[in-house]
């Protein structure tokens, strides 16, 4: 058996130049191109409109329902954000109301639509105060069940109007109100307010 080496598998130099040297003189040959004999000329067939395809009978039956994923319904709003609107409501149709607020009967604020530097706990529990003073004395007095008290003062007046059977409307108003005005205003905003407090 012949030992031979990694060098005996590949062509050597010399063998590399005689076959470049074939290479570059061989002759190139390029087979000529032919043309395809041409078809007669047919003519065209008149071109008409598509015709509407016949929608496709479906045979009565269950029909398969598609379940559909919900919209986010539009959040209603929450109570205490009707009771804001209702106040500011009364303040905007009343221009001579300079503040409002609804109290519970404890004297504790549900909503207020105070100016600064008055503090809506103050105003709660004055006002509870001054309810049950007037519920007590319209009582003792045989005047029947309280549904306002009136308080004037020199630069303006202090209403309060039950909102219901656990709430009372607290309003103060300009000294140059038109107290109808005020107390008619009151009474539309009570009634609604009674009906958002169920």
């Amino acid at each position: 058996m012949v030992d031979r080496g990694i060098g005996d598998y590949f062509i050597s130099d010399t063998d590399d130049d005689v076959l470049d040297d074939e290479l570059l003189t061989a002759p190139v040959v390029v087979p000529p191109i032919v043309s395809a004999p041409s078809a007669p000329s047919v003519p065209a067939a008149p071109v008409h409109a598509p015709q509407p395809v016949p929608a496709p009978v479906v045979a009565p039956g269950p029909v398969a329902s598609i379940p559909v994923r919900p919209e986010a319904a539009p959040r209603s709003p929450t109570r205490e954000e009707r009771l804001a609107a209702a106040l500011n409501l009364l303040m905007r149709e009343d221009p001579d109301i300079e503040a409002a607020a609804l109290v519970s009967l404890d004297g504790f604020t549900m909503a207020s639509a105070l100016p600064p530097g008055m503090q809506a706990d103050r105003v709660g529990a004055m006002s509870a105060a001054i309810l049950g003073l007037g519920e007590r004395a319209a009582a003792e007095l045989g005047r029947g069940h309280l549904s306002q008290v009136f308080i004037e003062g020199d630069t303006g007046y202090v209403l309060l109007m039950a909102a219901g059977g656990r709430a009372v409307l607290t309003v103060m108003a300009d000294a140059n109100a038109k107290l109808g005005l005020v107390i008619y205003d009151m009474r539309s905003a009570a009634s609604s307010i009674a009906e958002i407090l169920g």
